[in-house]
Parts: structure tokens; sequence; C-alpha cells
């Protein structure tokens, strides 16, 4: 009598595709080398804000200094690294593969997304940690204070940044299933479209700049424009991502 294999449940399926995409991060070349070159650089910033604190004043370093450094850093490397994490397989024969594993793809989707967010998150929050440890390590090789002046708010508004970015990442990727472009499209957006939105008369471009979305975490950020620029910005590629992925060939 032979025994047969019990089919997996939706939540077993979602989990053995998580586990597929978390282990992709670290197989995937592309996608490897976006997460040693995203670390090695905040090291370099964290360390390089931590010293020019010093230099400026050589009494006391500011550990709020050194998150606001290491989160510009992070506003711009956060978006590219979910982008890899969800467009990278679609440039070589591992799509293929995956859905051969599973076939059900607004599983692999949701699972790509999760992947993103996870490691983010978890670099995020390493991020923070390097800052205060350089902070920590300079006030001590220097013998300088540390001004531990880093306010709630602060901390606030650095994870929402964070939180935006890796949205804006995660959208632009699917959308465009293409690391080169939906990189470059980020790095656009964020320079070049973003400020020209801001000449436009009337303060009618501000109701369409992404940055409206992380303004929108702070005490004077406004909550209308950020829901314009969220939709356009964030809903609609996701949107469209969730059906390329759904209906793209795999080749």
């Amino acid at each position: 009598m032979t025994s047969v294999d019990a089919e997996p449940t939706a939540s077993g399926r979602f989990a053995r595709s998580l586990r597929a995409e978390l282990r992709n991060v670290r197989t995937t070349r592309g996608t490897r080398w976006a997460l040693g070159l995203t670390a090695s650089l905040w090291v370099i910033v964290g360390a390089g804000v931590a010293l020019i604190a010093v230099l400026l004043d050589a009494t006391t370093v500011s550990v709020g200094a050194a998150l606001l450094g290491m989160g510009s850093a992070v506003t711009i490397f956060i978006p590219i690294l979910a982008i890899f994490i969800m467009a990278a397989d679609w440039q070589s024969r591992d799509v293929l593969t995956t859905y051969v594993l599973e076939p059900r793809r607004h599983i692999v989707f949701f699972a790509k997304v999760l992947a993103a967010v996870i490691v983010c998150a978890t670099l995020v929050l390493a991020a923070a940690l390097l800052a205060v440890v350089f902070t920590a390590v300079l006030a001590l090789v220097s013998g300088a204070a540390i001004t531990w002046n880093a306010d709630a708010e602060t901390i606030a508004v650095l994870l929402w940044s964070a939180a935006v970015g890796t949205v804006s990442g995660i959208a632009y990727g699917a959308a465009t299933q293409r690391v080169a472009i939906a990189i470059v499209f980020s790095l656009v957006q964020g320079f070049v479209i973003d400020p020209l939105l801001t000449l436009v008369p009337h303060g009618v471009g501000n109701w369409f700049r992404l940055s409206a979305i992380a303004d929108a975490g702070s005490s004077g950020g406004a909550i209308g424009p950020a829901l314009t620029a969220g939709v356009l910005w964030l809903v609609v590629p996701l949107a469209v991502g969730f059906v390329r992925n759904q209906r793209a060939d795999v080749q």
C-alpha cells in the first residue's frame, strides 16, 4: 500500500515560497552584491558622519546626528535593495524554476514582497545600531561626551522614511520586472521628478511628490498630499506589478 503526500495548504505553500525568496537574497548574485554594497556603504556613511560630528564639535558626539546621517543613506539604498529582491530573477532563468516549484503566482508575488520587507527592516535596524555603535566608539576614542538626543519623533520619521523607501522599491521592481530600469526610475523620481514638482505654481506639485508620503510621518506633514502621492507612486505600480506577475511570459 503506497502513501500519497498530502497537498500543501496555502499557508504551507506561502511559507515554502518565503523561505525560497529569503534564500535567493543570499544566493542570487545581483541581490547578494546589492546587499553587500548597501551594508558596506552604510558602514562608511556611519563612520563618516560620526567623524564629521567630532571634527565640528570635539566635546560632544550626537547620536541623533548619526541616526539622521545614516537615515539619509537608508532612504537611497533601501529602494534599490527591494528592487533587486522583486525583479532580479526575472532577468535570469531562476524565475522559470520558481514557477515550476510554485505555479500559483500570487503566492510567489506576496512571498517576494514579505521577503523584501523582512530584509529591508533587518538592515534598517542594523543601520540604527551601527550609528549608535560608531557614536559610542568615536566618543570613547576622542574623549568626547555622548549626547543622546534621538527623540521618539526622530526615530519615527526615520522608520517611516525607510518604510516608504521599501514599498517604493517593491512597487517599481514589481511594475518593471527589470532591475536597471527600476533603479534608474527610482533615482530619477527622487532626484529629478520630486524637485521639479516643487516648481509647479500654487503648490500643486507637492500633491504628487513621493517625499510628501515621508513628510507625513513628521509633525508638519500633510495627509492629503501623502494620500495622492501614495496612490500615484505606490498603489498604481504595485497593482501593475501584481497584474504583470500573473500574466507575464516566463522565459
